[in-house]
């Protein structure tokens, strides 16, 4: 008989459960030995939990909401000798957005009504002293953004001007800044520091050499910092270039960093005159040819500084892409044996840009200084009439819509900064006037100025004009 005891079958259960019992412990302790003392997985497998979130890429900020302004309905003069009729200049912040036709407005503008006016540019001065410039560098640190002078220039239509002084040595050199005329605002005043240096145009045997000699030490130098990334390629041990000592000036100028102007006579500019009236000579032919052979020494175009025999030259000054700026009131005596071909004349500037040649203009340097507008002027304060001298361009010949571009326009491409200021066109900085009438005529006043994208002025709201209504 082969059946099982009884007593023989609890003993293997016993054994069997115990077995199962250690397998079902060893198992839920290295589950918890997982979570434990390795972690849990990084993918989360094994333990049943879904896998984290994705991190959320952080969201940029929302851009802040531009403050538009528009100016509608009036006579706009852009100030590259355009114009156009009933039209709109659309700013948005700081800068001028559109100019044209059927803009649409954004909702929430402020709208400035100027029809029955003219809009213009804000003038620009090629050389000027006061409203609010300082007289040390960095001229940032020195402005004072509520000179009442300031808010006497806006009057006038100026929004910005050189201040500050060039030199006149053999070598280039210079201390001055753009300024704007941002009442209230600092941070908004100086456009450009050190816009312009200055230059002797005529130089001995000596210093012409030395001036060739330290523009070919910076060509050089130029030339081998552009080829510097190649051998550093090859070589990695390679060092760049240095700058060869004294050439960082005419570097600037090379570079077009810096606007390079040229004295012809004694005298560089400066906030307090320029020299004696009546001082410069009535034939600077020599003086002048020696300036444009430095334009041809440079590559480029300097600015002719008041030249009195520039009516003769129009066409070699242009060949070299030369300005000019001047004073159509200057007068300089003919000498009487040569009367055709020396001494200033009143038409130099229709002269000078039927050729070609872009012209900006000043005031005359009164019995006392005042090398530019200020309130020391031959008028006695040319301040209030920075456009005086257009308007004896245009006695002169030259057309009226050229005519503020010496004071819009052209002027500013002197200074270097026209891709900033001087006309009205979209991407530039929003410096705009609303005129009573023709821009040039003496009896037109400012009623708005507008600098930076901000009304500075209304002639409704200060105590300087506001009396005169016509």
């Amino acid at each position: 008989m082969n059946a099982t005891h009884p007593t023989a079958v609890v003993p293997w259960l016993g054994r069997t459960a115990l077995l199962a019992g250690l397998v079902l412990t060893l198992a839920v302790d290295g589950h918890a030995q997982g979570r434990g003392r390795r972690g849990p997985r990084p993918d989360g497998a094994g333990d049943g939990a879904p896998p984290p979130a994705a991190a959320k890429p952080a969201e940029a900020p929302a851009a802040k909401p531009k403050h538009h302004v528009a100016i509608v309905g009036g006579d706009v003069h852009l100030g590259t000798g355009q114009r156009l009729t009933g039209a709109t200049v659309l700013i948005a912040d700081d800068k001028i957005e559109a100019v044209g036709h059927n803009l649409a407005v954004p909702e929430g503008a402020t709208v400035l009504d100027a029809k029955g006016k003219v809009v213009s540019p804000g003038f620009v001065c090629v050389l000027g002293n006061g409203m609010g410039a300082g007289r040390g560098t960095p001229f940032a640190d020195g402005v004072n953004p509520f000179d009442p002078e300031i808010k006497q220039g806006l009057a006038a239509g100026i929004t910005a001007f050189l201040a500050g002084s060039t030199g006149s040595s053999a070598m280039p050199s210079g201390s001055n800044a753009v300024v704007k005329l941002a009442w209230g605002d600092a941070k908004g005043m100086v456009l450009k520091e050190d816009a312009v240096l200055g230059l002797a145009a005529e130089l001995s045997l000596g210093d012409r050499e030395k001036l060739a000699e330290t523009v070919q030490k910076a060509r050089d130098y130029l030339k081998a910092l552009e080829e510097f990334p190649k051998q550093k390629a090859a070589d990695p041990n390679a060092k760049e270039p240095a700058m060869p000592p004294g050439t960082d000036k005419v570097i600037a100028v090379l570079r077009g960093q810096a606007m390079l102007w040229v004295q012809l006579g004694g005298g560089g500019m400066g906030m307090f005159g320029g020299g004696r009236r009546g001082a410069a000579r009535s034939d600077d032919v020599d003086a002048i040819r020696q300036a444009l052979a430095t334009a041809r020494l440079f590559g480029r175009g300097v600015v002719l500084q008041k030249p009195v025999s520039a009516w003769l030259l129009p066409d070699e000054i242009a060949a070299t892409g030369s300005m000019v700026y001047l004073s159509p009131r200057d007068r300089r005596p003919a000498d009487p044996q040569n009367p055709d071909r020396t001494g200033s004349n009143l038409a130099s500037a229709a002269i000078l840009a039927k050729a070609g040649v872009p012209v900006a203009v000043t005031c005359p340097v009164g019995m006392f200084g005042g090398a530019g507008v200020g309130t020391g002027g031959i008028l006695g304060q040319d301040l209030n009439t920075p456009h005086v001298d257009a308007a004896y361009a245009v006695r002169g010949g030259l057309d009226g819509r050229k005519a503020l571009r010496t004071i819009t326009l052209d002027a500013a491409r002197l200074l270097g900064v026209d891709s900033r200021i001087g006309s009205l066109e979209a991407g530039k900085d929003a410096d705009v006037l609303i005129l009573d009438g023709d821009p040039l005529h003496y009896a037109t006043f400012v009623t708005i100025a507008l600098v930076n994208g901000k009304v500075v002025y209304d002639k409704a709201a200060e105590p300087l004009y506001r009396h005169i209504t016509r």
